[in-house]
């Protein structure tokens, strides 16, 4: 399988869909996947992190006390903490520890306010982040980490200097989840995901799962600020053109307000498919009552046979029906077959692993390499990532998950069926802003004219 993520890697280079390199002046953000936190995300600030939130060092003599900020995903916090315990295990230079992460889980604000109090941890998972903290980085150039690392997934952590400030956590893919068994009752056969490349076409498929006696609805719509905001949104802007710098240019036209929502098709005609999936939600009654957990249970059950989510969902989904068959397809926004994004699923690097190089020790430095190259060189490490972890590799000489989700995303990225993973590009209040808004859409507390309204003045505020 080596060979298949080498392919999907070249296909996202050639089509621009790694993000750009850090530079000093770029936008800061917080991660805009908050499942990489320990808890729910939240658009509060986290609570400070005084010093006396580290673990207590009773670490034996002799032996190099190195932290963590939080898990790489809650939803392998558990094979997290094994796979730490396991490298602990492996050798008695270096103890790593997790630093629970406070007050909803916001790396920004819990990573500044640590800093502030003189107990930066040592390692920490950034994406948007970067650019704050890339003063106070470790350049990790040399280590076996960056070694392995795959072609194209050092460049969100490479600065324009050449440090390279972080490596890839994985690769991951969005969609419209599925339940292989609830569509193969649904269509009267073997569902093939690449029927569904038009609105009409999902519409019609949610009709047909709606009306089994087996689901309770066709769909499950999350209503995480992180999920709306974050990863449903992205087809709006990733559509807006199929080169990179298209795509770019239509974010600078938002910003100087040369451009807007209201007259464009791409965002109609994704409010079109929202407005379906709306109609067809199990949570239509009240459609802020669920989270991510809800939600991994109506797919797995077979309540719902569809759910807008990415590969991060795989482990939990796994866990819940060992034995189920689940797989991923896009979200179409028209009625045109051959329309950019209607048959493409968003894929790319969502965060980056990095070093304190401003309060640790060289030795705790030297200790948080050593994990980062366990994890991604080391036999048992490699097993926790693709076994345990369920990531699909961003490291050569691992293994591609056997999971039909994973085994998809390689498909479409072999295809060139990828759409940017944009929402990087977003300033740091960029989608908790967004998935505020398209929550206040789906309780019917503004329109869709006032989503317009209301992501066009976001974006002539940005400076």
């Amino acid at each position: 399988m080596k060979s298949n993520i080498t392919r999907l890697l070249a296909m996202l280079l050639a089509f621009g869909l790694m993000a750009a390199a850090c530079s000093s002046d770029g936008d800061t953000a917080s991660s805009d996947d908050p499942t990489t936190t320990d808890a729910p995300a939240t658009d509060e600030p986290a609570d400070d992190a005084p010093a006396d939130d580290a673990p207590a060092d009773d670490t034996p003599a002799g032996v190099v006390e190195i932290t963590m900020l939080g898990t790489l995903k809650s939803e392998i916090a558990t094979q997290f903490e094994s796979a730490v315990a396991a490298y602990n295990g492996s050798q008695d230079a270096y103890n790593l520890s997790i630093i629970p992460l406070p007050g909803g889980g916001a790396t920004l604000e819990t990573a500044t306010a640590m800093y502030s109090s003189g107990n930066a941890p040592t390692l920490m998972s950034m994406s948007q982040e970067i650019p704050e903290f890339q003063d106070r980085l470790l350049d990790l150039s040399g280590s076996d980490a960056v070694g392995a690392a795959l072609s194209g997934t050092l460049d969100q952590a490479t600065l324009a200097d050449g440090r390279i400030i972080g490596v890839p956590q994985t690769i991951e893919g969005y969609g419209i989840l599925y339940n292989q068994a609830v569509l193969d009752e649904a269509v009267g056969g073997t569902f093939d995901p690449a029927s569904i490349n038009t609105r009409s076409a999902l519409v019609e498929l949610m009709g047909q799962i709606d009306a089994l006696d087996s689901t309770e609805a066709a769909i499950q719509v999350s209503p995480m600020d992180w999920s709306l905001g974050a990863h449903l949104l992205t087809p709006v802007y990733a559509t807006q053109a199929e080169d990179a710098a298209g795509r770019r240019a239509f974010l600078d036209s938002l910003k100087d307000g040369s451009a807007d929502f209201a007259g464009n098709d791409n965002f109609q005609g994704w409010m079109d498919t929202l407005d379906a999936m709306l109609e067809f939600n199990q949570l239509k009654d009240s459609p802020l009552d669920s989270d991510f957990d809800p939600a991994v249970s109506a797919l797995s059950s077979g309540q719902v046979g569809l759910w807008f989510m990415g590969n991060w969902a795989v482990p939990p989904l796994t866990e819940a029906a060992p034995d189920g068959t689940f797989g991923i397809m896009p979200l179409p926004i028209s009625d045109d077959p051959s329309d950019f994004g209607n048959t493409q699923i968003p894929v790319g690097v969502p965060n980056y692993m990095v070093v304190d190089a401003e309060q640790s020790t060289p030795e705790q430095q030297a200790g948080a390499i050593d994990f980062l190259n366990w994890l991604t060189t080391s036999d048992e490490g490699k097993t926790f990532y693709t076994d345990e972890f369920a990531f699909l590799p961003a490291y050569a000489g691992m293994n591609t998950p056997t999971d039909n989700i994973n085994s998809q995303i390689v498909g479409y990225a072999e295809a060139g069926n990828t759409l940017e993973w944009i929402n990087n590009l977003y300033p740091s209040d960029g989608w908790p802003t967004f998935g505020a808004t398209l929550q206040k859409y789906i309780s019917g507390n503004t329109d869709r004219a006032g989503v317009a309204e209301e992501l066009a003045d976001y974006w002539t505020s940005v400076e």
